[in-house]
């Protein structure tokens, strides 16, 4: 009896330790499975918040910037250019014909009268004319006021397409990012040149006389005192000037003619100076007659531009380094 007894207690102690080995191993795998999960979890959450930090960087684009021009600060080339390429853009025909040609060359402009294009206007001031070939183009405008207010009349030959201002020609371009377009293109603008086929040019050859400004004057010449530090060229010849700034005259030895880009040379002494009047035919030198005289200025040959009265409009130098060089600077033997 006692030993069934003892076999009984065996029988039980042995199934309560195998019950609790049992709950301690079911125990740990759960923690163990519970932990590998935790740390899945983890990994997994990290990463799509690495994931997320990417796209957010890659997401990110910089928004592109463009050269802007300025209708304030524009030289006569620049603005030249931005009128072509304007015209090209709005109106296409003969403009966007010379635009193209000009890429692959030079942007020409000549300075012609109203009475050689056939143009109708009450604008007085001369009627540029722009070609891509270096032939003579139907491609014409004309200038009137100054600064970004200026008006700018478009033509295809005598038929007026339509004015606007030189601000609003500079916003059109900026609105379709062509700045770059014309800052290149005015690196290769030249001004008041000869088109082949202009009927000016045959004219002003065919009765060309001999050498009437004296030769103290003749060459190209530079100045810098245009207020914005650009550079203004002036060229003399033995019977033509020509301005950048956009003043053309045939000087005949006669002092009559019809012709309005014909005039005739005085000279005269003014404040000391000796200068040489160029004036329109039919008028008498005075307010509307330019003035030049051969000078000297720091050791250097300059021409002195000036009004009727003797004040010193600018000085113009042999190059555009010594221009620069004595942007807007005044000399103490001239009247300003």
């Amino acid at each position: 009896m006692l030993k069934h007894k003892l076999t009984v207690l065996v029988a039980i102690s042995a199934a309560l330790t195998l019950a609790g080995c049992s709950q301690t191993t079911q125990s740990n795998t759960q923690s163990s499975q519970s932990s590998q999960s935790s740390q899945s979890k983890t990994s997994k959450v990290a990463k799509n918040s690495s994931d997320n930090s990417n796209t957010s960087t890659s997401s990110f684009k910089n928004k592109d910037t463009y050269t802007k021009l300025s209708a304030s600060k524009m030289d006569y080339k620049t603005t030249a250019s931005a009128i072509a390429v304007y015209a090209a853009q709005k109106y296409g025909d003969t403009w966007e014909i010379a635009v193209n040609a000009a890429k692959q060359g030079n942007l020409g402009v000549a300075f012609r009268s109203k009475d050689a294009t056939g143009i109708t206007s009450d604008n007085d001031g001369y009627v540029y004319e722009v070609s891509g070939t270096g032939k003579s183009s139907n491609a014409r405008y004309m200038l009137a006021g100054d600064g970004a207010d200026k008006q700018v009349a478009i033509f295809v030959k005598q038929r007026n397409l339509g004015t606007t201002s030189l601000k609003d020609i500079v916003a059109y371009l900026n609105q379709k990012n062509d700045a770059d377009l014309v800052k290149q293109l005015a690196e290769k603008t030249q001004l008041n040149v000869k088109l082949a086929g202009d009927e000016d040019t045959q004219k002003t050859t065919n009765n060309s006389s001999a050498s009437v400004i004296p030769s103290s004057l003749q060459g190209t010449w530079y100045t810098a005192d245009t207020g914005n530090g650009n550079i203004d060229t002036l060229t003399v010849t033995d019977n033509k000037i020509n301005d950048e700034a956009g003043f053309s005259m045939n000087v005949k030895a006669k002092t009559s003619g019809s012709s309005t880009s014909d005039g005739y040379m005085k000279q005269t002494t003014i404040n000391g100076i000796s200068f040489y009047s160029f004036t329109n035919m039919g008028q008498t030198p005075g307010q509307g007659s330019t003035y030049l005289a051969p000078h000297t200025e720091d050791g250097q040959s300059v021409i002195v531009s000036a009004n009727s009265n003797g004040r010193t409009n600018a000085v113009y130098w042999k190059s555009e380094a010594l221009a620069k060089k004595n942007s807007n600077k005044q000399f103490s033997d001239l009247k300003y």
